[in-house]
């Protein structure tokens, strides 16, 4: 029978123990410690607290790696941070057995939020040095994440103009109920004097309906005004519309943004245009989805000579005199239909430069197919979008299998970044408030999502960090 081993906590080691034989060589925390060593965090423009008068405080880079480590072990809040400070090995080995607070923790991160987005680049520039970025293939997709604020603290106009209306009788029930508290040897509680006054009410809520047209929205939460009410799987939420582009060969994430943009249509030139100012050149093709699709971004990405491709949604044929039947003639300013009838020009309907579209009409009223081609008494009219040409460029492109290969890759490529994001990190939901803190928590988890794929490059010695680097 074998000897039980007991645990002897009262062990006096006859030399001290040495803190670096703690974790082993190929510990993630020695990549983020090898990491965070080879940067010029100066500058990237990190800084930390100087403290009180005569007082030490921590590093930089002290507090960098702990956030890092931190959030590739998807442990994200200070607090979180803090008790793994005194009870990780990983963390106690990675701060030499020191633990800051949580308040010293949160205020780094507060006071960095721009330097975290420009570190996650300058990862990226690193890894594309090291070879491990391809620029044969690029994903661009975005996803609706939730901000911090909650939607029952938003403004929303229906509620308002609700109010507004019922102003009167919201007004006399709340001042019959405080004459009743009033009576009552102690009351709990009074309602504010602005609030009993019916004009001072009004005021109060036609100020508030003033800010949503200012928004031009109709939902408004004063604590986040650029987040914007997006659908999401958990319905309609106050959200940010956060984007990444992801490398085909690596896997990697080479850009991420985020805006409060309810759509991607403008996203797809500033997405791009991001990965070329990072790593100095887009890919050879950059694919997105339909709902990147926008003539004005086509024709700045082509002035930009940066190579998309997007999935452009196609209007269904309705038969032999469906539009796309129609030939335009682009030196007359004509269509032509498929019996040979010319559309003139006609006018132009202005509602945006994406949606301004010119129109051309058929006056042959004794057309024979006149009813078989349209109901419209004034004859058949076709609209052309200011940008159609961009669009018609952008479908030609497209043609051919290898094109349509690489576009298929689209969905395989980026969208499960965004189910690593979510279901693995379990990162459904902003914790920081505003557009620039909620930019930077998006940056931060890039690149934990991106630190986990460099790892095994980092063990294998293929991601040399050095302080040259």
């Amino acid at each position: 029978m074998s000897r039980a081993i007991h645990a002897n906590r009262t062990q006096v080691f006859l030399l001290p123990p040495n803190l670096d034989e703690w974790v082993p060589a190929t510990h993630p925390a020695r990549f983020v410690v090898d990491l965070v060593e080879a940067l010029d965090l100066e500058g990237l423009g990190f800084r930390a607290s100087p403290g009180d008068e005569g007082r030490p405080h921590f590093a930089s880079e002290l507090l960098l790696c702990v956030w890092l480590y931190g959030w590739m072990e998807r442990i994200r809040s200070s607090r979180g941070l803090e008790r793994a400070c005194q009870r990780d090995l990983g963390f106690v080995w990675l701060t030499s057995n020191l633990h800051p607070d949580h308040n010293t923790l949160w205020r780094f991160f507060r006071d960095n939020k721009k330097a975290i987005r420009e570190l996650f680049k300058r990862v990226v520039v690193i890894a594309a040095q090291a070879g491990l970025v391809g620029f044969a293939l690029h994903a661009l997709d975005g996803t609706k994440v939730r901000v911090a604020s909650s939607m029952d603290s938003a403004l929303h106009r229906k509620t308002l103009l609700e109010q507004l209306k019922k102003v009167d009788q919201i007004v006399e029930t709340s001042i019959e109920q405080i004459e009743t508290d009033e009576q009552q040897p102690a009351p709990d509680w009074k309602m504010p004097g602005p609030l009993a006054d019916r004009e001072e009410r009004r005021k109060c809520i036609r100020e508030q309906l003033a800010q949503l047209d200012k928004a031009e929205t109709n939902h408004l939460h004063p604590s986040e005004p650029d987040a914007r009410v997006m659908k999401t799987r958990e319905g309609q939420r106050l959200s940010y519309n956060a984007q990444a582009v992801v490398d085909h060969d690596s896997d990697l994430i080479v850009a991420v943004d985020i805006s409060g943009a309810e759509t991607d249509h403008q996203q797809l030139v500033p997405m791009t245009q991001a990965v070329v100012d990072t790593c100095g050149q887009a890919a050879e093709e950059t694919v997105a989805d339909a709902g990147y699709a926008s003539g004005a971004q086509f024709e700045e990405a082509e002035r930009r000579h940066l190579p998309v491709l997007v999935n452009v949604q196609r209007e269904s044929d309705k038969g032999p005199y469906a539009k796309s039947q129609f030939t335009f003639d682009s030196e007359r300013d004509v269509y032509v239909c498929p019996r040979g009838e010319v559309l003139g020009f006609e006018g132009t309907h202005k509602r945006g430069k994406d949606k301004a579209r010119r129109v051309y009409r058929c006056h042959n009223d004794e057309c024979p197919v006149r009813g078989d081609c349209t109901t419209d008494k004034k004859g058949r009219a076709i609209k052309r979008l200011l940008t159609e040409g961009a669009f018609e460029r952008q479908v030609a492109r497209q043609s051919g299998p290898d094109k349509r290969t690489l576009m298929s890759l689209r969905k395989e490529i980026v969208e499960h970044i965004f189910g690593i994001a979510k279901a693995v990190d379990g990162f459904r939901r902003f914790t920081v408030r505003g557009l620039d803190g909620a930019g930077a928590q998006w940056a931060l988890l890039a690149l934990a999502i991106n630190l986990r794929k460099l790892l095994p490059a980092w063990r294998a010695g293929r991601l040399p960090v050095t302080a040259a680097a």
